[in-house]
């Protein structure tokens, strides 16, 4: 079974948002270009502000992307497996990802001197992010076990030996508080998302029912503020983040459409939405009224128009179900789970009065979830309309490669510009005055390391947790 391109591309679609958002000149463009939370100039973070910019989407549209594929690759590990342990197997196999995951949003962070001064610092970087490849570099199928093994403790211990040295001669710090954020919220995310979904793969009335004992949990918790309450505590902080379950509310709608789509791939001719359509040239309308919907989301969010914004979605939800069952009826059961995820998000957001990313909202999660799903359904229409061109490739090369594309620019790309004196022509790139210069040389620069990873993973090289 082939892989699902749509979903390697907007994959990689988030993770140059991430990457794009982190680079963009500082505190001079308008509050939409930042977190809605952490507005310009200053960029303090403030809890008290409502409403989501497009730099709020890219996380949790991750998020989506990663519920998507638990069941594409789930299905086809427990598919290929044989004998009376599957489920020991299986569940094993998700731990190990999970531990590799967490330890990776360590590593990353751990093996980046590039903060300290000197071009040794640059080169133990550039080495550090080499240092990687053994130990979370997929090897063919055709490898031997021990050269596997051999690889990664050599990788273990070079990496071991870079910290040690980065410690002593740079002064970093080693601490169980240094990781990163993302990665570590998402290596949970996986491990609960992963395990909800085994158990109820085969039944989805256990997964709703898990689905509202979370709602429940979160509707219950959120009002007592015990997500930031928690996570001030800096002792647990470490392990234990509040997040891990709020967020589920987004990844296990997306399970559920991974679902959906893995029985659609099992086709013999694959998964092909502008043939699978029933009208195939006439589509066009259902993809504009999604974008046209997304858009409105965001305007409505940004400005806060949480009432009007109940009855707009209702319009464009029935307008957008009625266009896919009459033109691309494959897409039913994603527009009733949108539409639903959307309409109950917008009534959630007039009940709670806000919608933030910090701390987490039911809104927000409804919302993404929503969006999620409507950008898969562009990512179709996208993939297909322009297959095989190099814009596809390049966001669907670095999103197979998910861990690579997201550290490629901070772990290798900026040290070896610093290294090279290329540092100097990037600065001078954005001359002062000119913030919109700079959001471009930005673009390109995460666009020059996409293609590396992209090429890369034409290669086969991967890294997987």
């Amino acid at each position: 079974m082939k892989r699902y391109l749509s979903l390697d591309f907007l994959r990689g679609v988030s993770i140059f948002g991430m990457v794009f958002s982190a680079i963009i000149p500082y505190g001079i463009l308008p509050a939409w270009m930042y977190h809605i939370q952490n507005p310009p100039p200053e960029h303090k973070f403030d809890m008290s502000v409502s409403g989501i910019s497009w730099v709020d989407l890219v996380f949790p549209v991750f998020i989506f992307c990663m519920g998507v594929a638990i069941p594409l690759s789930g299905r086809r590990r427990l598919d290929a497996a044989a004998g009376n342990n599957i489920s020991r197997s299986y569940i094993g196999d998700i731990l190990v990802r999970f531990l590799m995951l967490w330890l990776f949003s360590y590593l990353y962070v751990l093996l980046n001197f590039s903060t300290a001064p000197g071009w040794w610092a640059q080169l133990a970087t550039v080495i550090g992010f080499i240092s990687l490849f053994p130990l979370y570099l997929q090897f063919s199928k055709t490898t031997d076990a021990g050269t596997k093994l051999y690889s990664r403790i050599g990788g273990a211990l070079l990496i071991t030996a870079l910290i040690a040295y980065g410690h002593f001669r740079f002064d970093e710090v080693i601490s169980l508080n240094r990781s990163g954020i993302i990665i570590f919220l998402l290596a949970f995310l996986y491990l609960f998302g992963a395990l909800i979904w085994y158990f109820t793969r085969d039944n989805l009335r256990w997964r709703a029912i898990i689905f509202t004992a979370i709602l429940i949990f979160t509707a219950i918790t959120i009002p007592m503020g015990l997500q930031p309450k928690l996570y001030a505590i800096e002792s647990i902080r470490w392990f234990f983040n509040m997040e891990y379950i709020y967020f589920l509310l987004i990844l296990i709608p997306a399970t559920y459409v991974g679902d959906l789509i893995y029985t659609r791939l099992l086709d013999e001719k694959g998964y092909n939405p502008a043939e699978s359509s029933a009208v195939k040239n006439q589509t066009n309308i259902l993809y504009r009224t999604i974008f046209v919907y997304i858009l409105w989301l965001m305007f409505a969010l940004f400005r806060g128009h949480y009432f009007a914004n109940i009855i707009v979605t209702l319009i464009f939800t029935g307008l957008i179900y009625f266009l896919i069952k009459e033109r691309a009826s494959l897409y039913k059961k994603e527009g009733i789970t949108a539409a639903v995820l959307a309409f109950a998000g917008s009534i959630a957001l007039v009940l709670e009065g806000s919608i933030t990313k910090s701390p987490c909202t039911i809104s927000y999660c409804f919302i993404t979830a929503a969006i999620g799903i409507y950008l898969l359904i562009l990512s179709d229409w996208v993939v297909n309309k322009i297959r095989g061109s190099y814009l596809v490739r390049l966001f669907a090369g670095a999103g197979s490669n998910p861990l690579m594309s997201y550290i490629a620019f901070s772990s290798f790309v900026m040290p070896l510009f610093k290294l090279t004196g290329f540092l100097y022509i990037y600065q001078s790139a954005y001359p002062q005055g000119y913030p919109w210069i700079g959001v471009l040389r930005a673009a390109i620069a995460v666009l020059f390391t996409m293609a590396l990873v992209a090429r890369l993973s034409e290669k086969r090289v991967f890294w997987r947790a």
